[in-house]
């Protein structure tokens, strides 16, 4: 598995996930969240999925407790979420949805089917 974040663009952050994630994986995840929510200006996440990306109980239950201290401030420090699938996994993106990251957040998160219509859609969103 991988997972990496990074900043490609101003004010938009990119998490990328692939295969089953190693508890490594899981380590940098969590840690890439706690950046995120020190951040004093929000910004957009672009996040890329491909493959089954389980993570382990330990990185769950870090993410959970992450969610629970943050949920009332997402927004100064997020304003959108766009997710951008591999289509090899039809049941992948609901499972996302169902997700305890999409049932915290304040919006809804948007979907592209590839990294250059997300950094489009990212170029036209919506001012705040």
């Amino acid at each position: 598995g991988m997972f990496t974040s990074s900043e490609p663009r101003h004010g938009i952050v990119l998490f990328e996930m692939k295969d089953a994630q190693s508890e490594a994986d899981g380590a940098a995840y969590i840690t890439a969240l706690h950046a995120l929510s020190v951040r004093t200006q929000p910004v957009l996440l672009i996040m890329t999925v491909q493959g089954h990306t389980d993570q382990d109980h330990e990185t769950r239950k870090q993410a959970a407790l992450w969610f629970k201290q943050n949920r009332d401030r997402l927004s100064a420090f997020l304003y959108g979420v766009i997710r951008v699938d591999d289509h090899d996994h039809e049941g992948h993106a609901e499972e996302l949805e169902s997700s305890n990251f999409a049932k915290m957040l304040p919006f809804p998160i948007k979907h592209a089917d590839s990294l250059e219509k997300a950094y489009a859609m990212a170029e036209n969103w919506p001012k705040r």
